[in-house]
């Protein structure tokens, strides 16, 4: 038996399109959610509808989702790190209210957990309850500096939020349905910060901020456990008021990038020689934050990048006991494909060993020297191999994967986190930036002459139907249509809870993802003292808005020739699934453009390859294209679906869910067999299954506090079960396997649950079709991708 042809990886592995261009994460932590209404994706809208009425208001749009009058409180920025919040009510609120009436909070939720210390008082004034609150001690975060100056603060946390729970203007004790959360910063001496992390296309973690007007350097404070294990242990962060947690000062910076977290000068990795580098993102743990300083100012803290929710991006190294360092082997045929990667968790996944076999020069005697990295990862070094022709090599380079990349240009957000210290705590245009006991007072009018004035303010027409129109809330309605529209500023003076980065940076992400005919959205900013969000296309309105009715004229075509009266909702959704595996490309050359230019940015004439534009109208895209058509497609079809944003082996990926009963299961329209070479590779699939290839959800694609809604846990829908081609032992596997070869399949594709590892597959395979035809045997191929085997005649 050739057991050895076996061994060459077949193209179809490398055709695996993780480098994808679409969906973005933003790295640090998560946006916090707005208050909207249930999914509308749990009840699809009638097919047909037609466009939102062009003359309606904002109002009209409140009206329409039976929004709650009650406008809430507008945030407030730059108040004194000793402010004491006063609110008058209508009623004496009796002693039940006491204890429950006000709260602040370092997390936007603003549960009991993230409950900051606190001095209040209560008192009747007329009749009526005024209560009051104030910190207490040195607050959250403290600082050296704080500590020193003594007194009472709020802390450096970068935004607190006060909780209120009764309704100041009722005439008799009233506990509002949803608190109303009022998000306050404390003045800075420097503006403060944006902190992000950057990942690159290897696995390497690199802390970027903007450029502080003034700062002459940047502190670089750090958070972390401090374990006996090589482990990267969670930090009670916001969510639980930064519970003793005190950041200390790891190094002062003169530019906006900080890598050297061994202070090495390395970059965190572990180098042997030029030839090995054995450890990446070493002593990378915890959470970060950084502040700006000038002369004796220093601003506030920065937002934290918390890297282990960052994790399973971060490699740290080979596990010890699979590290092939300078092992030798006896030939080709035995170069492993995989090797277990840990990440600073402790945590371990396969990586994939790519050998480099343009740099192999055989000797003719002793061992050869093969060069190797780990996809995704930093880490390198050689393998020795006792016997090698330049056949072997040849095989090796056909066989190598594409790699996985960071495979999108997000848009750019150009939100500052924290408002800089010039933002007046009451934008009313009067006496801005006063504050005192009658802030609170004076931001509740402000808020109700704001909210009015933007009730009155007109909603951009629209010729799109409105059941392409993918929105939970009056709010998120009104981004989508303001950005389908292609509109350049966007006045939030009418949303309250969206006049804050959390909450703003969380509902445009879930409204760009979840609207197909939203195009060439390429960066965006708010700006907090015009409370107007201002956005920029690749595109003019006009272009856009051809581009729109090109793509709905060809959604049009593509549903009548593909979808037939009586289909059933699966029927629909295969129809949609395979018209794009037999009609579409992936845009290889777009993924090049964008890793020539590090994937901060790409050539315009690529610009259409991310979005739906690409594949339904051009036929070619990258990931975010194919989601966001079949999403679609999807809509015109009435079958409930989703854009989902998340990586696939590490990589930024964008696929698709569908409802099916109270399951949403996975659907990658991306990796299809035209693609991919593996027929659907994710279809119908559970997430268990999801994650056993490597695909990992992020929290972009919908407001957080839903994300629950989306969860699949069954397979009973998936394509290999219900076709009948996932086995679980190794004699199931041979009976399926002689099964599909005596049924004349050339390909074959199974799942294997069972525990085998490549060898005894190999050997079973190489079995099962000698039994077959013995004269296949020589270029018969088979590779594994997780828990899939394809076997190539």
């Amino acid at each position: 038996m050739k057991v050895k042809q076996l061994a060459m990886i077949m193209l179809i592995m490398c055709m695996i399109l993780t480098g994808c261009m679409g969906g973005g994460k933003e790295a640090g932590p998560a946006p916090s959610p707005a208050p909207t209404a249930s999914p509308a994706a749990e009840t699809k809208k009638p097919s047909g509808n037609p466009p939102p009425d062009a003359s309606q208001t904002v109002y009209n749009l409140k009206q329409k989702y039976d929004t709650d009058n009650n406008p809430g409180i507008m945030p407030m920025y730059n108040v004194e790190q000793d402010m004491e919040f006063i609110f008058r009510f209508n009623t004496d609120l009796g002693s039940e209210a006491i204890g429950k009436t006000l709260s602040v909070h370092t997390d936007i939720k603003a549960l009991p957990e993230s409950k900051v210390g606190t001095l209040e008082d209560s008192q009747l004034v007329g009749g009526k309850s005024v209560y009051s609150i104030k910190p207490l001690g040195f607050g959250v975060l403290p600082s050296d500096s704080l500590r020193e100056a003594g007194g009472s603060s709020w802390g450096n946390a970068p935004v607190y939020y006060i909780r209120l729970n009764y309704d100041l203007d009722a005439k008799s004790p009233t506990p509002l349905k949803q608190p109303i959360i009022i998000p306050f910063t404390v003045k800075s001496d420097l503006p403060t910060p944006t902190l992000d992390a950057d990942i690159s296309p290897d696995g390497r973690l690199t802390l970027v901020w903007n450029e502080v007007p003034g700062a002459e350097s940047y502190n670089i404070y750090s958070a972390s456990h401090i374990t006996m294990e090589n482990t990267n242990e969670a930090l009670n962060g916001a969510e639980q008021g930064y519970a003793n947690q005190r950041p200390l000062k790891i190094a002062t910076v003169p530019g906006t990038s900080y890598n050297d977290f061994m202070k090495d000068g390395r970059g965190a990795l572990g180098i042997v020689d030029e030839t090995i580098t054995s450890l990446q993102n070493n002593n990378v743990q915890g959470e970060y934050y950084v502040t700006a300083v000038q002369g004796g100012k220093e601003s506030r803290f920065s937002r934290s990048v918390d890297t282990v929710s960052l994790s399973k991006l971060l490699p740290r190294t080979v596990a010890s006991e699979d590290n092939i360092n300078l092992k030798l082997f006896k030939n080709a045929a035995e170069l492993p494909k995989t090797v277990p990667v840990q990440f600073i968790d402790g945590s371990k996944a396969s990586g994939t060993v790519i050998y480099d076999t343009d740099s192999i020069t055989i000797q003719q005697s002793g061992p050869t020297d093969v060069p190797y990295s780990i996809q995704g990862t930093a880490l390198k070094g050689y393998v020795q191999v006792t016997q090698l022709t330049d056949a072997d090599i040849a095989g090796l380079a056909a066989a190598q994967s594409k790699g996985a990349n960071q495979g999108y240009v997000e848009p750019e957000n150009n939100t500052e986190y924290v408002p800089a210290p010039d933002v007046p705590t009451i934008i009313d245009n009067d006496n801005a930036g006063e504050s005192g006991d009658n802030a609170i007072d004076r931001q509740k009018e402000n808020t109700r002459s704001k909210v009015d004035e933007g009730n009155k303010q007109a909603v951009p027409a629209s010729t799109i139907r409105a059941d392409l129109i993918h929105a939970d809330s009056a709010l998120e309605e009104y981004l989508a249509l303001s950005l389908i529209s292609g509109k350049t500023e966007i006045s939030l003076l009418a949303f309250p809870e969206a006049q804050n980065a959390r909450t703003l940076v969380d509902v445009v992400e879930k409204v760009v993802y979840q609207n197909p005919l939203i195009l060439g959205f390429r960066s965006y900013g708010y700006d907090y003292q015009n409370l107007t969000l201002h956005v920029e296309y690749d595109d003019s309105a006009e272009v856009i808005a051809s581009k729109q009715r090109e793509i709905l004229s060809e959604a049009d075509k593509v549903i009548a020739a593909t979808l037939k009266d009586g289909m059933s909702a699966d029927e629909k959704q295969m129809a949609i699934y395979d018209y794009l595996n037999d009609n579409t490309a992936y845009d290889d050359a777009a993924l090049e453009n964008a890793k020539e230019q590090q994937f901060k940015s790409v050539d315009a004439k690529f610009n259409d390859s991310f979005s739906t534009y690409g594949i339904l109208v051009k036929k070619v895209g990258v990931c975010m294209s194919y989601a966001h058509t079949f999403q679609l497609l999807a809509d015109l079809s009435q079958v409930p679906s989703m854009v989902i944003t998340g990586t696939m082996s590490g990589v930024n990926h964008a696929w698709n869910k569908v409802k099916i009963g109270a399951e949403w299961v996975n659907v990658d329209p991306t990796n299809n067999a035209t693609n991919s070479g593996l027929p659907y590779l994710l279809y119908n699939s559970s997430d268990a299954t999801a994650t056993d290839v490597e695909y990992a959800m992020d929290k972009a694609y919908w407001l957080d506090h839903e994300l629950s809604l989306f969860q699949a846990t069954s397979n009973a829908y998936d394509y290999y079960v219900t076709q009948g081609l996932e086995v679980d032992s190794m004699e199931a596997y041979k009976t399926k396997l002689a099964e599909q070869l005596k049924n004349g399949e050339t390909l074959v594709v199974l799942r294997v649950l069972a525990d085998a590892d490549s060898s005894e597959l190999m050997q079973k395979t190489a079995e099962v079709i000698k039994q077959y035809d013995a004269t296949k045997l020589d270029k018969a191929g088979m590779v594994e991708f997780g828990s899939y085997v394809a076997v190539q005649l």
